[in-house]
């Protein structure tokens, strides 16, 4: 039942969030979408959207991700595409306007390397905007467990016993409170933690960081 609901909310839920990211990003500012897919084989519809939908200028464009990056590069040829292998990112300080990421940090590993993961999103940029699921959302979207992904270790045992190739280190899910642990760990203290609402459930949380927003 919630596949097909999924196949409904899902759209819904990118569009809203690319929403959400254009009612901050100005015309001519820098992007840089972090956690490009390969798009090479067994690529979802949902690969890759941010670059599909982008408004603007190609050359305002920049993707990252740890996969080869020879196929998006021949296939949307005017952007620029930067493949590496994890950890510090390969840019200066501030080079970005806007750093993008959509639902990549609950697969970047345990707490320490979100903590590094956030700490460079805001290093080579001026404004950071990520998702990420709601753990406590009683659906898994990537098993499609229910319930059970609330707790850790049980999670961990159910994906071993059904073979799911979600490996611990590759997906880590995260909560409000989580989220404001880690954004209080970087240091980070002008954000917005939007929550993203599905029949009255947080599905999905967006975090802006941004030195414009006030409280």
């Amino acid at each position: 039942m919630f596949n097909k609901l999924k196949k409904r909310i899902q759209p819904f839920s990118r569009d809203q969030k690319q929403k959400q990211f254009y009612t901050f990003y100005k015309e001519s500012q820098t992007v840089l979408d972090v956690g490009v897919h390969s798009e090479k084989t067994n690529s979802p519809e949902s690969a890759n959207y941010f670059i599909k939908t982008f408004k603007h200028h190609p050359s305002n464009y920049t993707g990252l991700g740890i996969d080869d990056m020879t196929f998006v590069k021949k296939k949307y040829s005017n952007m620029i595409f930067v493949q590496y292998p994890g950890g510090k990112f390969p840019f200066s300080d501030k080079q970005f306007d806007w750093t993008y990421s959509n639902a990549v940090i609950e697969h970047v590993g345990d707490i320490s390397k979100k903590i590094y993961f956030i700490n460079e999103m805001n290093r080579v940029s001026k404004n950071v905007f990520f998702t990420t699921p709601n753990k406590y959302f009683p659906v898994d979207a990537h098993t499609m467990v229910w319930f059970i992904h609330w707790k850790d270790n049980l999670f961990s045992k159910w994906r071993k016993t059904n073979n799911i190739w979600w490996p611990q280190e590759r997906l880590n899910l995260v909560s409000y409170k989580e989220l404001k642990y880690l954004l209080k760990e970087c240091g980070i203290k002008r954000y917005q933690i939007k929550r993203n609402r599905v029949l009255g459930l947080t599905m999905t949380f967006t975090v802006v960081i941004n030195d414009t927003i006030t409280y």
